[in-house]
């Protein structure tokens, strides 16, 4: 088995990597060259052996304590955002990172020489300052029976990055965030926790709550009109707003 190449098949989430980084651990303490790949969208190759790694909670919870325990929580916030973002090569730096901060201790976050540090940095970076456009760029709609639902369609997993926010902005409204690429929402029930459920359509399961918002053409209304003509800017608009964002925001979306 020594030097034998194998590339771990896990879910892409953070449970999913943290597993497939728990079993990985022991392979490359038995001489295997380890890679992780979250997703299922991968080509198989004649160089390494592909191995489907089923997500084990218990591992996931090991693994996350011994960073925080080991390293710093600081690592810990680092590796748990570049879980959220979506670049397929996260799995194997991810691992790397880790590797030199069980060697290191806590000093790893700051050794942004290693091109591995480096870029789990980038990652939770990025992942972050999408989640932060999002708090801003999120549109509910009002359901009938009270309920605010927004659809988003983020690069990144910021679902469990914005939660927060808006279980303490909206803590006494019924709320869902969904993001339609993943299949993943934010529940709100007022005054309770947020959960976040996977794997549901939920634009299926809400298509028959018809819209009770009558504020939504009143926005649309008040978008155009403060609009000065002579003063549009479209590329300095598409700088801070991207085309991407806009498909789900109520002042740009299309009446059904």
């Amino acid at each position: 088995m020594k030097n034998k190449n194998v590339t771990l098949v896990c879910d892409d989430t953070f449970d999913g990597i943290m597993t497939a980084i728990y079993d990985g651990w022991v392979l490359m303490n038995k001489g295997c060259i380890v890679n992780i790949h979250p997703g299922k969208d991968y080509s198989a190759t004649f160089f390494s052996e592909f191995i489907t790694i089923d997500t084990d909670l218990d591992k996931s919870v090991r693994v996350a304590k011994s960073i925080r325990i080991k390293i710093s929580i600081e690592a810990y916030m680092m590796v748990y955002r570049a879980c959220m973002h979506f670049d397929n090569d996260k799995g194997n730096e991810i691992f790397e990172f880790l590797k030199l901060g069980y060697a290191v201790g806590a000093r790893v976050t700051k050794m942004l020489t290693n091109p591995h540090v480096l870029r789990v940095t980038e990652l939770s970076r990025k992942a972050v300052n999408e989640a932060h456009l999002f708090k801003g760029f999120v549109r509910f709609d009002e359901l009938k029976g009270g309920v605010l639902y927004s659809r988003i369609q983020p690069k990144c997993d910021v679902v469990p990055l914005i939660i927060n926010h808006f279980q303490d902005r909206f803590p006494e409204e019924d709320w869902i965030i969904y993001d339609s690429k993943r299949k993943k929402a934010a529940v709100h029930k007022h005054e309770t926790d947020t959960i976040i459920v996977e794997g549901q359509d939920v634009e299926a399961l809400t298509k028959d709550l018809q819209y009770n918002d009558e504020y939504r053409e009143l926005w649309k209304i008040f978008f155009d009109t403060i609009g000065i003509d002579a003063r549009k800017n479209p590329k300095c608009q598409r700088t801070q707003l991207p085309i991407w964002f806009r498909e789900n925001m109520t002042e740009f979306v299309k009446e059904k």
